[in-house]
């Protein structure tokens, strides 16, 4: 099977649980890493008119490294790849999961027009 590279992703615990606290959440679970500051980066409707899914992105900036804790059935192996790297791999076909193009291509706009 090809791999697959993404960012962290998941599904709230609930429908009261924040988006914020979830990505904190499965950014702890999926890399073991918790962040000084997250970046909203607003929010992916993955197929809207099939189903009502939505997906909020957020960057996370000063990046603290631990365990990780994976559900029973993820299988994940944490690789960091840097911004432009990530970028050039989008453009490239190597990255093809849709939430990882946006979240990416969107985070490298707003760093180079300064608005983060």
């Amino acid at each position: 099977m090809e791999e697959i590279l993404e960012i962290p992703a998941g599904k709230r615990d609930s429908a009261a649980e924040e988006p914020l606290l979830c990505g904190k959440r499965e950014l702890k679970e999926e890399t073991g890493a918790t962040a000084k500051k997250f970046i909203p980066l607003g929010e992916l409707y993955p197929t809207p008119g099939y189903c009502g899914e939505i997906i909020w992105m957020f960057a996370a900036t000063g990046l603290d490294f631990g365990q990780t804790c994976p559900d029973e059935d993820e299988f994940l192996e944490v690789e960091k790849i840097p911004l432009n790297k990530a970028v050039e791999m989008i453009l490239n076909g190597e990255i093809k999961d849709a939430k990882t193009q946006a979240a990416v291509l969107k985070l490298k706009i707003l760093k180079e027009n300064g608005s983060i």
